[in-house]
């Protein structure tokens, strides 16, 4: 009669820990961005980047060769949203619960992470990232909204473009994101 009971047990404490896995969601791309080609558009939540939510947060590709430098920017196209944005090195099916924003996940490499580099009007600014890519293949960019003034259902639009940056203007634009950094890093200590 024990192990009758025993095996009911065990039996839906199976069923229990199977229900995850029969309900795991494989990470979603929206599609692929070419570098120096047109710049693609979607819609995130408010907060799903901070809020560590897949599901709320946009994942891109892009095919890239070893030594090359890519400009990778994102644009709010709504005024409420505060996009950030991550760079990583390859592609992933893993399930959306391992998503977190600020390591890597799922076998993918974080390389950079971009936030509040270009001053926009809205909350805080909006992400940009240079970057020299270390190997060929394919990289994954992660946008989606950290501290947005709404977080709609429906999300909030914005824009993503990857270019080769003009040798002439990336020193000046790695100098301006310095500037960016010093004065966040002033006011926060104030």
């Amino acid at each position: 009669m024990r192990w009758k009971l025993a095996v009911s047990v065990s039996v839906a404490a199976l069923a229990l820990l199977a229900q995850p896995i029969a309900n795991a969601l494989p990470i979603h791309y929206e599609g692929n961005v070419v570098i120096g080609g047109p710049a693609v558009t979607g819609s995130v939540s408010g907060f799903g980047y901070i809020s560590d939510e897949a599901a709320n947060v946009d994942f891109w590709t892009f095919s890239g060769v070893a030594g090359q430098s890519v400009l990778i920017r994102g644009s709010r196209l709504d005024s409420r949203l505060d996009p950030s944005l991550n760079v990583y090195f390859g592609t992933t099916t893993a399930d959306q619960s391992l998503f977190v924003h600020d390591a890597s996940f799922g076998g993918l490499q974080l390389l950079a992470t971009g936030d509040d580099e270009v001053e926009v009007p809205g909350p805080f600014g909006d992400p940009a990232v240079v970057i020299e890519l270390t190997r060929t293949g394919t990289y994954t960019i992660v946008i989606g909204g950290f501290a947005s003034d709404a977080d709609p259902v429906n999300g909030l639009p914005y824009r993503l473009a990857v270019s080769v940056p003009e040798p002439a203007t990336l020193p000046l634009f790695l100098l301006a994101i310095a500037g960016v950094a010093f004065v966040l890093r002033r006011k926060q200590s104030a």
